[in-house]
């Protein structure tokens, strides 16, 4: 079964406080979140986490080193997209040389590490990408990088930010039942759809 979340910034201090997440540190919440993880998946599952696992300001920070090693206590594998906070380490601690990020990742046991990529199950195609400026048109889409400030819903997708679903993965159960809540109601809603002058 395929799971989906994103923009957990693990290791982060600050972020518990961006977010408001009531945790009284980021080892805490970290704890807390690969414990729901196991719970919901298992070891032949995946989980796709669409960007920022990690955090990085820029130079000088390496508690993303700390934060990807969280993969080793991961039960299921995990494929993880690309973010803007990876782009970072990327840009800061690789040379700017995603490969080198990409077979880094591999090693520490990611299955897979993608800029953005498609996936199917129960029929349907979904378009993984970060950030939600960069959704496919006509491919159903699943995003995060908003955290709680954009909602769950968008015309072209879903976002999948853990903050949204109280740190809970994505099922493909609940997708399916968020892309039915979409057809049904959302897009025929005008009230959310509202154009601003």
């Amino acid at each position: 079964m395929f799971f989906f979340t994103s923009d957990t910034h693990f290791y982060n201090q600050e972020d518990l406080i961006f977010d408001f997440r009531h945790f009284k540190s980021a080892k805490a919440f970290d704890k807390f979140v690969i414990k729901i993880w196991n719970k919901q998946a298992k070891k032949d599952d995946t989980i796709f986490v669409i960007g920022d696992f990690v955090d990085c300001d820029g130079e000088g920070y390496d508690g993303w080193k700390r934060a990807l090693s969280y993969v080793k206590k991961i039960k299921a594998q995990v494929v993880l997209i690309m973010g803007n906070n990876e782009d970072r380490v990327v840009k800061y601690y690789f040379d700017n040389d995603y490969n080198k990020f990409r077979e880094y990742c591999l090693r520490l046991g990611f299955k897979d590490v993608q800029k953005e990529m498609t996936v199917s199950f129960n029929g349907q195609e979904f378009f993984l990408t970060h950030k939600p400026i960069n959704y496919k048109k006509g491919v159903f889409n699943l995003f995060g990088h908003m955290h709680r400030a954009g909602g769950l819903y968008k015309p072209f997708g879903i976002n999948v930010g853990c903050d949204l679903n109280h740190f809970w993965l994505y099922s493909e159960k609940d997708i399916q039942f968020l892309m039915d809540m979409k057809e049904k109601y959302w897009d025929k809603d005008k009230n959310l759809n509202m154009k601003i002058d």
